[in-house]
């Protein structure tokens, strides 16, 4: 407490100090897009209270990677290269005598070479943070929407469990805050407005230092939403494009992402996932994984708390199988025909090439296009006759209901609702070797998924420095 205490009171000091540079980090998925439309647009008002704001562009969407001039090149190990940019916009910024203020979410994993370029200057450090679990959702999200990822979200969570996640804990925070000194860090927690968090543009200017007056007078014209998450119906209809945009030219990706992404902006009686749509067992358990993985950055930064600590609320709505694709299809048809059209195109030469997987047929059903369906494709399975001779029995029992509740759940491959019913049976009959032989049949599966979790892991990686 005394410590927290003494870094509010240090950094409230430095805060009334003039800086040479401020730069914004992230974390990634933590509003940076939303902060970079709005001081690319405020250039001007920025620069009247004192802030230099190099230009970046933005997309159709008002999307932006922010300033990847710098942090572009120290992806690539080109630090001389970021630094000689850097350096011609620090001279800009003194000759208008302000501070220069960077913002990308690339510099997240960047430390130590932007603690190289700034050696001599005083610098602020600004960085949210959100709950690790909606950090992965997000991530999920994102990989869908821009790295071709086809994958659905119950495949992957149960394959990020017992794995270091440091990036999604904020564990970068602690080295950004060793190389810069505490006292001149200000870390935030991140809650999206849709789940009633402030504006992150507002609580962005507040942590500049600007009087409430300012901030109010910039925030009368901020923009709306910026770079939302896919909602489910636009990110299941990308996850199975997904299957023909691999490979595409990137023009036609950029066109289906600009197109679902407007869409996502505009749908606002439409959600994306959130730790809402999670069994309540997942959610703890990747709760347990990575709050024990964030507990040195709450301890360092007790702000930070929060963050850990976000409110679960909401019910849990339609998984993929009942969402309706069309309005985003529609959307997608008038906002670029020409793609749909080479989609389809794609589809049916992939088609006749063989192509038979699961989501691939599914998306040749949606577009209409025919095909035969694969001697290997079944309806989703439903009780056995067995089981329901056994369930039909006088004497069946509790465990025996959940006992045959986790084979069909297991059949289906929801398998962490499998384990749940599983042991839910075993706590019924922990005698029954039945039980206990499926249980450890369950458990065998998840293991066996634990090969695809590599390209999880670097992928979230990869977005971090990204």
């Amino acid at each position: 407490m005394i410590k927290s205490v003494i870094r509010t009171l240090r950094s409230s000091t430095k805060t009334s100090a003039p800086v040479d540079v401020v730069l914004h980090i992230g974390a990634p998925k933590c509003g940076s897009s939303a902060i970079q439309r709005f001081c690319v647009s405020h250039r001007d008002k920025l620069l009247a209270l004192g802030y230099y704001y190099p230009e970046h562009t933005l997309d159709i969407n008002g999307v932006s990677g922010g300033h990847t001039q710098v942090a572009g090149p120290l992806l690539s190990g080109k630090q001389e290269q970021a630094g000689a940019t850097f350096q011609r916009w620090l001279n800009e910024a003194r000759g208008h005598q302000a501070t220069l203020m960077l913002s990308a979410e690339a510099f997240y994993g960047q430390h130590e070479a932007m603690a190289e370029i700034c050696q001599g200057l005083r610098v602020k450090v600004i960085g949210f943070l959100r709950h690790p679990v909606d950090y992965l959702l997000a991530n999920h999200n994102q990989g869908i929407k821009r790295h071709h990822s086809t994958r659905r979200l119950g495949a992957l969570l149960p394959e990020f469990l017992g794995r270091p996640a440091g990036h999604l804990a904020g564990l970068p925070l602690i080295q950004w805050a060793e190389a810069f000194r505490d006292e001149n860090c200000c870390f935030m927690a991140y809650q999206s407005p849709s789940a009633g968090g402030a504006t992150v543009q507002g609580r962005f200017l507040q942590a500049l230092g600007l009087s409430d007056d300012d901030v109010s007078s910039l925030l009368e014209h901020s923009e709306g939403i910026t770079n939302r998450s896919y909602v489910k119906s636009a990110l299941e209809l990308k996850r199975l494009l997904n299957t023909v945009l691999e490979g595409a030219p990137d023009s036609l990706a950029h066109q289906v992402d600009w197109s679902l992404q407007g869409y996502s902006d505009r749908a606002q009686d439409e959600y994306g996932y959130t730790v809402a749509d999670l069994t309540r067992e997942m959610r703890e358990r990747l709760e347990q994984h990575l709050l024990k993985q964030m507990t040195p950055v709450v301890e360092r930064f007790p702000e930070l708390k929060a963050a850990a600590e976000m409110p679960r609320e909401g019910a849990r709505t339609a998984g993929a199988g009942g969402l309706d694709l069309r309005a985003p299809l529609a959307a997608l048809q008038a906002d670029a025909p020409k793609a749909v059209q080479e989609i389809r195109l794609r589809a049916v030469e992939l088609r006749d090439q063989g192509r038979q997987e699961y989501a691939f047929c599914k998306l040749l059903d949606i577009l209409g296009i025919e095909f035969s369906e694969p001697a290997g494709v079944k309806p989703t399975p439903g009780l056995t006759e067995h089981q329901r001779k056994t369930l039909s029995k006088d004497n069946a029992g509790e465990a025996d209901y959940l006992r045959e509740l986790a084979v069909l759940l297991e059949r289906q491959e929801l398998l962490e609702d499998a384990l749940f019913a599983i042991e839910r049976a075993l706590s019924k009959r922990p005698t029954g070797l039945g039980i206990q032989n499926i249980k450890a049949r369950i458990e065998k599966k998840m293991q066996s998924r634990e090969a695809g979790l590599k390209a999880l892991t670097d992928r979230t990686a990869e977005a971090s420095d990204q």
